[in-house]
């Protein structure tokens, strides 16, 4: 059954759609193979041959990609399964990605696609970095400005502390 074909059947109805709305307008799809979460042909992880299916996995991301000369009665053997550790650094786990879609896969027009969804599963795996202490300003104005609030409360520290010593005179 050809790929148009497909599409035709199962566009209307299928259990992965997702309406969110009548004010929304955009209807979204939540398939295996789907890279933009769009319900549409181009992305559609159902109807297309090749389809290249980006995951997290406890180990690192997992990118799943149908082979290009598979039969269609096989289905595990069908797949090629790439993980991109998770120690990977982020130009390397492009690349595997850009290369996995538009060379393994057989589809170039989702190569964008895979490369934003591996990025953003990289983001997510990153730590967030601390929160750096403020930077001193080095201009003149800024450093007067602030000087005459600390000296005053230093003197007033300074002032507290005479009061609770015994007078010794």
């Amino acid at each position: 059954m050809s790929t148009d074909l497909q599409w035709l059947l199962i566009r209307k109805n299928n259990s992965f759609i997702v309406k969110r709305g009548a004010d929304v307008g955009q209807v979204f799809s939540k398939e295996n193979g789907n890279l933009r979460n769009l319900h549409s042909h181009k992305f559609s992880g159902l109807a297309n041959t090749k389809t290249v299916y980006v995951a997290d996995s406890g180990n690192g991301i997992q990118i799943v990609s149908r082979k290009q000369k598979a039969t269609p009665g096989a289905v595990s053997r069908a797949t090629s399964t790439d993980t991109i550790r998770a120690r990977t650094g982020g130009r390397r786990a492009l690349g595997i990605a850009a290369a996995t879609a538009s060379k393994k896969a057989g589809r170039p027009d989702l190569r964008t696609a895979a490369l934003a969804r591996v990025s953003a599963l990289l983001a997510s795996h990153r730590e967030p970095r601390a929160i750096p202490p403020k930077k001193k300003s080095r201009s003149k104005k800024a450093a007067a400005a602030t000087a005459p609030a600390q000296r005053k409360s230093k003197a007033a520290a300074a002032d507290d502390d005479d009061d609770d010593l015994p007078d010794l005179v």
